[in-house]
């Protein structure tokens, strides 16, 4: 896709805001084509910021269904470092680790397709459960929420009240999980309520405003009560969320923008490895743009690479599996024009 058609619809929608928008993609397709909110991100950001300079108002449109539960935190504070106002614009998803960098914005606008979703983390560690049905697999995330509801309803809903009952409910977790991974799981819902609240207090008074705030925190690490729970914008309205809806120009100026990006990563598209080794082929290799920064005039892009190949079958008769081998070749810049 050329950069131009992105770098036209950029410049409009920093002329219909009055700002400089960055944007940040992540692709929410099956492994091996997805990409997750992570660390690498912040020089990459920098770069973009710097290049910009200092702005009155920076804008992020983002979609992305989350990832690294520290990188939302950085992040807006490097971006805050360039301009006081800090704002996000959300044409669809913005889950997870998404919708933390949210918390830390001025202003949040969202398109009537646009979705947050909960904080609540899934914990990935090496003392993780292996998958049961498949070996090969990485081993089981564990949800924070999962955790904590297992135990709420044994008091709650089982009655178990006594301090050997409660051990024994405590055992049989144990059993299945590695202590340090229950271990971790709470240390990283703390961490998520520490975060959430840091960010909030960026733009919030965290003395007058102190019961919002706690209140939102709850609301969206533990009240909404699964993890997959989309939320619209008149419902993070009603939670307390900055929520401004855009102008109908706008917001077909998002939606857009946003579908550029579909096109070109194929976004909310199912992986099927099957329908893309070509007939009479036994393997397919290409080259796949997962994750996108840019800003106008420069557009940082995340490759791998991906070799398909048919395996030979055990059974007679039985399809053939897919081997599926991939190598990470990093991020890649496009520059299309000299910043004014």
């Amino acid at each position: 896709m050329p950069e131009g058609n992105l770098d036209s619809l950029i410049s409009n929608i920093e002329s219909s805001r009055s700002s400089r928008v960055l944007v940040y993609i992540t692709s929410d397709r099956q492994r091996p084509l997805s990409a997750r909110i992570a660390s690498d991100i912040i020089p990459i950001f920098h770069k973009h910021l710097k290049r910009i300079g200092n702005a009155d108002k920076i804008d992020l449109f983002i979609y992305s269904t989350g990832g690294d539960v520290i990188t939302p935190w950085r992040l807006v504070n490097l971006i805050r470092e360039f301009s006081a106002s800090f704002n996000v614009l959300i044409p669809y998803k913005a889950h997870s680790a998404a919708t933390m960098i949210a918390l830390g914005a001025d202003e949040i606008v969202m398109g009537a397709l646009g979705e947050l979703s909960p904080i609540d983390p899934n914990i990935g560690t090496p003392f993780n459960p292996p998958h049961p049905d498949v070996p090969n697999e990485p081993k089981i995330e564990i949800s924070v929420e999962d955790v904590f509801g297992y135990i709420n309803l044994a008091k709650e809903k089982l009655g178990v009240k006594e301090q050997s009952s409660v051990f024994s409910v405590l055992e049989k977790l144990v059993d299945k999980i590695h202590p340090l991974a229950i271990g971790a799981v709470y240390r990283t819902y703390s961490l998520i309520r520490l975060l959430a609240a840091k960010l909030l207090s960026l733009h919030m008074n965290q003395k007058k405003e102190a019961k919002q705030i706690n209140q939102i925190v709850e609301d969206l690490v533990e009240k909404l009560y699964y993890h997959n729970y989309l939320i619209s914008r008149n419902e993070a309205d009603k939670l307390g969320l900055k929520i401004t809806k855009p102008s109908v120009e706008l917001e077909q100026l998002l939606l857009d923008l946003y579908l550029l990006y579909k096109e070109e990563m194929d976004l909310g598209q199912l992986f099927n490895p099957n329908q893309m080794i070509p007939d009479g082929q036994n393997s397919h290799s290409f080259e796949a743009c997962i994750a996108c920064i840019c800003s106008r005039g420069l557009h940082s892009k995340y490759f791998k690479a991906i070799t398909l190949s048919r395996l030979p079958s055990q059974q007679l008769g039985a399809p053939s599996q897919i081997g599926i081998q991939e190598e990470v070749r990093g991020w890649r810049d496009f520059e299309t024009e000299q910043e004014e």
